[in-house]
């Protein structure tokens, strides 16, 4: 009798067991049907080429991951990636395009551990972004400084040939 009492509940945890096992194998289908988890697999793939070192792959792949379905713990992460690769593009609008990254990552996800290490990032940017227009501002007012100082040296040499024919003038008439 004891032999018949174990096995029952062996038979209702092998039945829980299978049952929970075909709700999770349900519940995997429902995801990959929702898409969820080619996201993860493209952020999954997107890490692995960042650990190999090919940024070009990771980039476009991350760039698939953020504008595919938001996913709380995968989207976040790879916004803060992505901002990171593009800021390696300076020359071609990277850091505009990073700060953009970073603000979206803060606005989308403001509880993120991954916007809470945007946030200074994004400050420092913004910062840097001022101080290179500010930079081209200087730049563009030493040029016309200097365009000046020519039409300057121009006006006075020209007062100074007025005036010498002024001098010439008054000799003339004296004469």
């Amino acid at each position: 009798m004891k032999r018949k009492t174990c096995a029952i509940p062996f038979i209702l945890s092998a039945v829980i067991m299978t049952s929970f096992g075909c709700s999770l194998i349900t519940g995997r289908a429902s995801v990959a049907q929702r898409g969820v988890v080619p996201v993860e697999r493209t952020f999954a793939a997107a890490l692995h080429q960042l650990r190999t070192g090919n940024e070009d792959a990771a980039g476009e792949l991350l760039d698939q991951v953020v504008s595919s379905t938001p996913l709380s713990g995968v989207t976040d992460e790879a916004l803060f990636r992505l901002a990171l690769l593009e800021l390696r593009g300076e020359n071609t609008g990277g850091d505009t395009r990073s700060r953009e990254l970073l603000e979206q990552l803060i606005r989308q996800y403001p509880a993120s551990i991954w916007s809470k290490q945007a946030a200074p990032l994004a400050a420092y940017l913004h910062e840097a972004g001022a101080i290179k227009v500010r930079k081209r501002e200087i730049k563009n007012l030493k040029n016309q400084n200097v365009s000046l100082s020519r039409d300057n040296k121009e006006l006075r040499q020209s007062i100074e040939r007025l005036k010498n024919l002024d001098l010439e003038l008054e000799q003339k008439i004296r004469r």
